[in-house]
Order: C-alpha cells, then sequence, then structure tokens
C-alpha cells in the first residue's frame, strides 16, 4: 500500500479488526463497514494506535479510500476475504419489490408518496417502507441519475416527496434541486416546491446521535459533513437492526407524516387479491393435473402441432362454478386493514428513545 505508507501500523491493526469481524462485516454495504471498523479503532487509542493515526483513518477522504482500495483487495487476495458490496445506482422499491428507475411511471396506486434518497443503499435500507405507501427513489446522488426525468415524472403527480441525504453541501443541494429551480432547468419549470420536504440526514440530529464528522472537500471552506452511512453505529450505541430506517421513520413521524398506503374501495381491493389467489392456486392444481394426465395418456412418437377441443364445450361451467365457490368461501374469510393498522405498524420500525431525540 503506496498511499499512505507512513500508516502502516494503522492499516496492521485495520487488517487485524476486519479479520476478527470478517463475518460481521460482511452484512453491511462497504461504506458502513468503514465505519464499523472506526469504532473499533476508536477504543484502540493510545494503546494500539495514535490519536493522529485514528484521525487520518476517520477525517479524511484518502483515509476512506485506502481502507476500500488498498486494504480489502490485499485481503481478498492474501486471505481469500470476500469484500463488503459496493452497489451500483439507481432503482425503485415499490410496495416491497424491486424496479427499475422506468417503472416510476406505473408505480401503486395506494402509494402515498415518495422517498428520495442520495445512496442507492439508502434506499435499499429503506425498501420496508415502501410497503407502508412510501414508493422509494435511490441513487439520486449519483453521476448518470436521470434526475431531469425523475423530476419531470414527479411534477405531473400531486404526491409528497421526502429526500434522504448526507448532511453535507452535496447532500443539501440534491433536495434544493428538487425542491427548486436550478440554473439548468429553471426554464423547464419542474421544481416541486412545498411538496418536497427535507429529512436530513442534518448536522444537528448527527450531533444529538454522536455520529463523527469528517471534512468538507477544501471549496466549502472549513465545514464538516456526515454520511447517512454512518447512522450504522446506532446498531452498537442503541441497539437498532436497520438504524437507517429508524431514523427516517422517526423523522417522518415527527413531521406529522402517514405511513400507510392510501385506501381504496374494498371492492376493488377483495377482487384483486382473490384473482391472484386463486389464479396462483389453480395454476399449481393445473400444472400437477396435466403432468398426471400426460403420465396416464403417455402419448408416443413426434409431431408439428396438436389440436384439443374447446375446454368450454367439456368442462368451462364447472371450473367457473368452482371458481366462485373459491372465490366467496375466501371472501368471507377477509381480514381488512386501514391506515391505523398499517401507521401503527411502522411505528415499531423505530424506538421512542430515537424519536424523542430527533423530535422537530
Amino acid at each position: 500500500m503506496e498511499k499512505g505508507r507512513q500508516y502502516r501500523n494503522l492499516w496492521s491493526v485495520v487488517r487485524r479488526i476486519i479479520i476478527e469481524n470478517h463475518e460481521d462485516l460482511l452484512k453491511h454495504r462497504l461504506r458502513e463497514s468503514f465505519y464499523l471498523v472506526r469504532n473499533k479503532l476508536s477504543v484502540l487509542i493510545g494503546r494500539d494506535i495514535s490519536k493522529e493515526e485514528f484521525d487520518w483513518y476517520s477525517t479524511t477522504r484518502q483515509g476512506y479510500c485506502s481502507y476500500a482500495s488498498d486494504v480489502w483487495p490485499s485481503l481478498e487476495q492474501q486471505k481469500g476475504l470476500q469484500r463488503p458490496e459496493a452497489k451500483p445506482y439507481g432503482t425503485i422499491y415499490d410496495n416491497g419489490q424491486e424496479y427499475p428507475i422506468s417503472r416510476l411511471s406505473s408505480i401503486w396506486k395506494q402509494a402515498r408518496g415518495f422517498i428520495f434518497t442520495e445512496k442507492l443503499e439508502d434506499g435499499e435500507d429503506l425498501r420496508e417502507l415502501s410497503s407502508y405507501g412510501w414508493t422509494i427513489i435511490a441513487g439520486g446522488g449519483f453521476a448518470g441519475f436521470p434526475t431531469r426525468q425523475i423530476r419531470q415524472m414527479l411534477k405531473e403527480d400531486t404526491r409528497p416527496i421526502y429526500a434522504f441525504h448526507d448532511a453535507d453541501t452535496a447532500g443539501s443541494g440534491i433536495y434544493r434541486a428538487l425542491g427548486f429551480p436550478t440554473t439548468r432547468t429553471q426554464h423547464l419549470n419542474f421544481a416541486l416546491g412545498d411538496r418536497v420536504t427535507d429529512l436530513g440526514l442534518t448536522t444537528e440530529d448527527a450531533h444529538k446521535l454522536g455520529l463523527p464528522t469528517e471534512p468538507e472537500p477544501r471549496k466549502y471552506g472549513e465545514k464538516r459533513r456526515v454520511e447517512t452511512a454512518a447512522l450504522s453505529l446506532l446498531e452498537k450505541t442503541m441497539g437498532l437492526e436497520n438504524p437507517k430506517l429508524a431514523y427516517v421513520v422517526s423523522k417522518m413521524l415527527a413531521f406529522g407524516t402517514t405511513l400507510s398506503p392510501t385506501e381504496t374501495w374494498k371492492q376493488f381491493l377483495l377482487a384483486s387479491r382473490l384473482e391472484g389467489r386463486i389464479d396462483m392456486a389453480l395454476s399449481t392444481l393445473i400444472s400437477r393435473a396435466v403432468s398426471e394426465a400426460i403420465e396416464e395418456l403417455k402419448p408416443t412418437g413426434k409431431a408439428v402441432s396438436v389440436s384439443l377441443p374447446d375446454l368450454e364445450d367439456i368442462v368451462m361451467d364447472d371450473l367457473k362454478d368452482l371458481a366462485r365457490e373459491l372465490a366467496t368461501k375466501m371472501g368471507k374469510q377477509a381480514k381488512w386493514y386501514h391506515e391505523g393498522d398499517y401507521h401503527e405498524g411502522a411505528t415499531k420500525l423505530t424506538t421512542p428513545e430515537l424519536s424523542k431525540l430527533l423530535e422537530v
């Protein structure tokens, strides 16, 4: 590792921490693992590493670059240790499912609004919220992300939008670019205005949560920044299973947001759900029945094609009666859930302790 050669002792300790905690680090993405290692380094100051070494690792861009681009590749080659995943950009989570960005124009009609994240991994961590009526648009801080097209599509919608980003100048710029006109797009008139709410991460919240800061690029002066990845430290300090999700839920609750899909007509909901369940059940039965029929018929030889009599001429009425009977039986046992049920469930994705810290 030519870069940071003077910190050989530091990297020796970092390698040791990675080796000892590899299984746990592998459960996180690369950027989050950097903060987890930082947390373990902090208790070794004055014993295994110096304060200068710790500061260089945790507060300089070169510290992370060496961690990601030097330490991990060398461990992969020498020890065969798999590196945590560093995912690409741009995806949507809608009603619990992952889709490409192009799907935005046909999202779930019961979605209450959108959460726009700077990074793909942030969107992945917030995925569960998409089942509570908040469609996640992830990866907006990366070059190549179709921000202009996304804003244009959202302009035609009327639902609210929340922005989740790093506590730094670039992250705040993502929020402003969604809500307000920019020099490059002012003439297009698709700023989203008051529909956009800034979730943070904010420097104030980072301070309340005891998250570490690092310097902004020199062009921004003496400002400090905090990445959303630093929230991963709350796993240990507050016992949170998914700190980013807990943070966002607490912030939305503080804003008085309803965490639930919108209600629609029961008739539509029941018809849609019954069709899916019966289709799935009959599909499985039909597949088994056809296999058994082929086993019984045992056709031999070869052919180009085959014709069959119209099913309606044989048992279509019987199948209709069976499907109607199934639908009626299932419909009578239907259990209805309302906005309050979903909202109550969503509040369990965070903790009262975190919510109190983040009260507006």
